[in-house]
């Protein structure tokens, strides 16, 4: 996969500068800041949407329910990571992230993840269901 089919696939894509302090004691970039750099795609994409407004306004909006992350080179510093991230609604109450990180420094894919979130109502402390707002807008990715 080159650099052009990402930018066409994915719906945003987020610029992250690889931090010395970022890397573990064998010299590259720790596991955990995968996790926290396809963070950070999913919340810029997240506001994008609008879905962070429905928080502030309805205090409902997705969860993170589960997380899982492929590890394919490693990363060292200095390099910027591009974290490319779609999503995808999988059910009344469900959506499915998508996130692929590209080194530009290696010119390749890094690492790839996925994320099941769910929809919830703050207020009830329950899951609910995706309004129709968002879910056209889903549908339109």
């Amino acid at each position: 996969m080159d650099l052009a089919t990402l930018e066409k696939q994915y719906t945003l894509s987020t610029e992250i500068k690889v931090k010395w302090g970022e890397m573990d004691a064998f010299q590259h970039l720790n596991n955990t800041v995968y996790i926290r750099y396809i963070e950070d795609g999913r919340i810029d994409l997240l506001e994008r949407l609008g879905m962070t407004d429905d928080i502030k306004a309805y205090n409902i909006g997705p969860v993170l329910a589960s997380i899982q992350c492929d590890y394919l080179a490693q990363v060292t510093y200095p390099d910027t990571i591009i974290v490319f991230s779609n999503l995808t609604q999988t059910g009344p109450k469900k959506v499915q992230f998508e996130h692929k990180l590209w080194s530009t420094q290696q010119q390749c894919l890094v690492a790839q993840g996925t994320g099941l979130g769910v929809y919830y109502d703050f207020t009830a402390l329950k899951s609910c269901i995706i309004p129709e707002v968002i879910a056209t807008k889903l549908a339109a990715l």
